[in-house]
This record gives structure tokens, sequence and C-alpha cells, in this order.
């Protein structure tokens, strides 16, 4: 059996003002057997969803689990957790015969209703039952269902040290290797034999009764000192032992520690913390429910261990039919998971992303799946989202944004550069098959790829003098102007839905359009310039003499910069991607990312280009990050 559906009512961020209504669950989110990540931003709801689940089905740990008055949403008098287990085996529903529900199949449905006045919380245990108000569970039920719980930031160390009810002792009791057994255990009976050795040692005796050298004695002197005193007390004496008078204060007594290595960090001991736990999952009874709540699995690892844990948990998972629920602030993790295994939690909903619940195709998943690695998946955390095509627009737009009074970390927008503009395959994940939809703005940057009048591209067509025949002629404007106009309906149709929204380029391409601002080109060739200068030192070219001259005389290029505007963007654009110019010894095609980056640097520090919202062909850029940003 798993948990397959947990339904909330106004617990927690998962509320709602109106009536209360037990056929509108502020959160109704379906899980899968084996793992499911949590993930999203700070304060989503992740928490709140894992700490339901603890107070519904209390944990392994001893751990004193209540409702309290912050568990209730806002002003709120009621709260309700439901949560369903469904495939049960014949020997998991024996245990829970008189509450199943049918509906074709067995399943499980745990109720917790809880009501409060001004003043304190009524007393509230939780049923089941098929039917809204559902019976008591038994003692022997409800400890079929207890949970694994590891919290976070755990103080490792601490879980595997020896103490009274330590949680090492309690995953080890209720192995097999201690439970059920017949005979005395055999560390019972050393433990035993050990403590017959003790008592003797401070008697004066050996293990044979045999009296100790001169020199051993101290042990015997030791106890009749304390027994004098005694005797004036109580009339009463001593016997030293060991406290392992049974096999459960044995394992209390046992810590867990690696066979090699001293003064190990934290990350070592939260790995070890977490092999023991998967311990205790596995061996756990197979008539009661395997089931894991850890909450930020990434504590004291770096990243290439994250990495190796969570396959390693998406492998024994599915094999040893154990069910997980983990919360992460890692894209490493996010990129590594199956994006189906993968839930979203946003402003007080979840999102999951599996195939019955997103837009996302078949091809997508496996896309994804290689694609989608840890610079990308930070978009799981965002507020907002700018999906971009090139190292370009991921350079620019924060310095853009920031010349406009805008500070996308600050407003927690990721920048996400997909590489190529395969921008459908992204977009879709945030795309929802039914209610709610996400209300992460996505933004998709994209370039119009129409060539100007400038580049004299040529249109083939009809003779109409030869009947048959073709010939080929240029664009004029107004085809031009009609083409960008398609073009960009055709990207927007793609792309825009939901919470999707594609901001296309005026003009052919993100460069061209910098090249065609009036306030910005001169700085953006300056920044050519000097990439190209970068290029060719890298190369191990010494002499750059020409790129410094370039440089130098920047202001007095294309006739002082007074030649046409169109002229001047389409000479600084062909420069950059073919390598052609009037300027002597510089025919060299510039790399576009070290252009980006050193224009963007370039931008960051210039005092003197002001108002850029003036800039009409960069227009798009301006409008995705308002839209990304929900400025």
């Amino acid at each position: 059996m798993f948990v397959s559906r947990i339904l909330l009512w106004n617990f927690r961020k998962f509320g709602a003002a109106a009536a209360f209504d037990l056929s509108q669950p502020h959160l109704d989110l379906r899980l899968k057997s084996g793992l499911n990540l949590l993930i999203g931003e700070n304060d989503s709801g992740k928490t709140a969803i894992i700490d339901a689940l603890k107070i519904v089905l209390k944990t392994h740990s001893f751990d004193w689990i209540k409702i309290e008055h912050e568990d209730f949403f806002e002003n709120s008098p009621r709260l309700r957790i439901e949560v369903y287990l469904t495939e049960l085996t014949d020997d998991e529903a024996r245990h829970f015969t008189e509450w199943l529900g049918w509906d074709g199949h067995p399943y499980l449905r745990l109720i917790l209703d809880v009501s409060r006045t001004t003043d304190r919380i009524l007393a509230a245990d939780v049923k089941a039952g098929a039917d809204d108000e559902g019976t008591q569970l038994s003692a022997d039920a409800r400890d079929k269902l207890k949970v694994t719980y590891l919290r976070p930031l755990r103080d490792a160390v601490n879980e595997l040290s020896s103490r009274r009810n330590s949680r090492l002792s309690q995953i080890l009791y209720s192995h097999s290797a201690f439970n059920n057994q017949q005979a005395p255990h055999r560390l019972l009976v050393h433990s035993q034999q050990f403590n017959a050795e003790v008592a003797a040692f401070f008697d004066g005796n050996d293990a044979l009764g045999n009296a100790l050298p001169a020199a051993e004695q101290g042990g015997k002197d030791l106890k009749s000192t304390i027994d004098q005193f005694l005797k004036q007390f109580c009339d009463k004496g001593t016997a030293f032992g060991v406290q392992s008078q049974n096999l459960r204060q044995i394992l209390e007594s046992l810590t867990l520690q690696f066979n090699s290595g001293y003064n190990l960090g934290l990350g070592s001991h939260n790995l070890l913390c977490i092999a023991a736990e998967l311990l205790h999952l596995v061996k756990n009874p197979v008539d009661a429910l395997r089931l894991g709540l850890i909450e930020e699995i990434e504590a004291h690892t770096n990243p290439q261990v994250q990495m190796q844990v969570i396959e390693t948990l998406q492998e024994e998972a599915q094999k040893d039919n154990v069910q997980l629920l983990i919360t992460t602030h890692s894209p490493n993790i996010g990129s590594k998971i199956h994006l189906d295994h993968l839930i979203i939690c946003h402003k007080g909903k979840a999102f999951p992303m599996g195939a019955a619940y997103t837009e996302l195709i078949a091809t997508d998943y496996l896309f994804l799946q290689r694609f989608l690695d840890a610079t990308k998946a930070n978009l799981f955390f965002a507020r907002g989202v700018i999906l971009v095509e090139g190292w370009g627009e991921e350079l620019l737009l924060p310095i853009l944004a920031k010349k406009n009074g805008i500070n996308l970390t600050q407003k927690g927008v990721s920048i996400v550069n997909v590489g190529s503009t395969a921008f459908l395959r992204y977009s879709r994940i945030f795309k929802r098959k039914q209610a709610p939809e996400m209300e992460i703005k996505v933004a998709v940057v994209t370039d119009v790829d129409i060539k100007p009048l400038q580049a004299n591209e040529m249109k083939e067509e009809d003779d109409p003098a030869n009947p048959g025949r073709k010939i080929t002629r240029p664009y004029t404007q107004a085809e031009i102007d009609a083409r960008i106009v398609t073009a960009t309906a055709t990207e927007r149709g793609n792309h825009d839905g939901q919470c999707v929204r594609t901001f296309v380029s005026g003009a052919w391409t993100l460069e061209y359009c910098i090249a065609s601002s009036i306030k910005l080109r001169k700085l953006f060739y300056l920044s050519a310039l000097k990439a190209l200068r970068e290029q060719r030192v890298n190369k191990g070219i010494q002499d750059n003499q020409n790129c410094d001259n370039a440089i130098a005389d920047i202001d007095n290029l294309f006739n002082n910069w007074t030649d046409a505007p169109e002229s001047i963007a389409y000479a600084i654009y062909n420069h950059i991607s073919k390598g052609k110019t009037n300027l002597e010894g510089l025919k060299e095609k510039i790399s576009k990312s070290i252009v980006a980056q050193i224009f963007a640097q370039e931008l960051e520090v210039d005092i003197t280009i002001t108002d850029y919202q003036t800039e009409s062909s960069l227009n798009y850029l301006f409008e995705a990050i308002h839209y990304a940003a929900n400025n």
C-alpha cells in the first residue's frame, strides 16, 4: 500500500476565507508509489504537506505531534486532513477490514477534522472510513501506518548516538535480527556475561571467582568505601553492573559510526543517517506502510553526492516497494529526478509534473530528462521565468533589468538558457491540462529571424513573362514587414497560453536589435571590437594594433555615426556574425557569447546612457522583464 492522495482544508498555507466546503479541498494532491520530490521556493507549502502526513500517520520516532493554532489557515475555526492509501495487499488489508472503502479496489481513507474556539483547540482523533465521518482506528491499526521521518538540518551524529530511545535503537529493534526472538538473544547472553565480570571485578575477583592480584583490587576498595557510607545512611549494600537487563537497553547503548576515519563532517554523518533509515524502511514488516518523509535531502552534502543519493533512492524505492516523499532546495536534485516524479509547490498550491497533469508530451519528457540540467532546474524555484535561446540574452537581461530599476534576483526571476529554440518543451512544464493553472509568469524571448532589407535576401516567384519558370528578386520592405508579422504570430501561437507569453524581437536577432539602438549601438560595437581583441589574444596573435586603433577611433566610425541607422546596424551585425567589415585587418567573425559578456560588463558600469525605455528596438526585452517580474 502507499499514500496515493492527500487533501487539505484550511491547513497552514492551504486555505481560503470562503465557507468550509468538503467538496472543495484547498489542496488535492496525488502521489505516486516510489519516489515523489516536492520542489519550490521557500514558504511554498512543501513542509506543510510533510507535516500533514506526520500528524495523521504519526512517526516511528516517538515525536510528540499535535495540532497547534498555527496549523489553522489565518482565522479559520476548522481544518481537515484526509489521506488515502491504495493498492493494499491482502496481508495489509486484513488490519483495516472494518475501515476499508471500495471503488473497484479496497482503499483506506484516514480523516482528521479539528475545530477550535478563540482560546483552545478541541480534542480530535484520526478516524477512518468510506464516509465523511469515519470511526476511530485501533492502536494496532494505527501502528501499521507509522512513517519514517528525517527532519531538515538533522543532527545526524546525535540521531545515531547511544541514549534512551535513540533513533538507532528504534531502527534496530524493529529489524528481524532483534525482534520475535524465542530464546535469549546472543547480545543479551554476552551482556549478562559481561555484567557478571563487572560485578566480580568490584568484588575483587575474576570471572571464575578467583581473587585478583593485589595491584588490581582497586575496584573492591572503591566499592567497600561506598558501602561503608551507604550502610550508615540506609543499611544497604551496592552492586556494580552495566545497565543492559534487556535487549532494548543494549541497543540503546549502541552507536553507529564509520569503520574508518575520525571527526568526519556533517555531510558524511548525514549519509550514514539516511542509510540507517533506509534499512528501517526496507525491512519494515510487509504488512505495514513503508513511507519515508525526508526534508531537505541535500543537507550538508555537496552537489556530486546529492546526485548519487537521489539516484540511489530512485532505484531503491522502486526495487523495495518503498514510497518516499522528499523536499529539496537543490537544483542538482531537481535536474536528476525523473520529471514525472516531481511536484512543484507554488503559492499554496502543488503541481504534479506527471503526464496526466501537464501539457508535456511523451517526447518532451525524454528530451527534458536529457537536457534539463542543474543550470536550468532553477526554474522550479522561481517566482518568474524568462526562457532565452542563447548566452546573449542570459547575460544581458539582468543588466537591462537593473538599468530599468528591476532586480531580477530580488524578484525571484530565473533566466533559463535553453541553448536552442526548444522553448515549447520547457514552456509546457508550466501548462496544465486542468485547473488550477500555475501562476508563475513565464516569458519566452526569441528572435524573429527575418533578415532586414539591407541583407538583400532573395525571393523566388513565378515569372509573369514566362509561365512555368521562376525568377528571383529581393524582398521589399513591405514584404519583410508582413513576414515579421506572420513569424511573430506563429511564435506566439506556438507558445502562448495560461501563464506563458512570448516576446519576439521586432527585427532579425538580439544582436541586430541592440545594434539598431541609437543609444546602445556605439557601446555595443566597442564591446564587439574588445571581444575581437580578446579572441585574437586567446589564439596567440601578438600584433593587435589594428584592434587597438579601431577601439581608440570608435567615435569616428560610420562617418562619426551619422550613417543611416539601418546601415550601421547591418554593418555591426555583419562584422560579428560573418567577419565582414571595412576595418583593415579585422575581417574575422566574433564570438557572440564573448561580445555579450563584455557588453554586459560595459553596460553595467556605464552611467552616461539613460532612459532605456526610449529604445524601441529593445521593447520586447523590457516587456519580457516586466512580465516575468510581475511588475
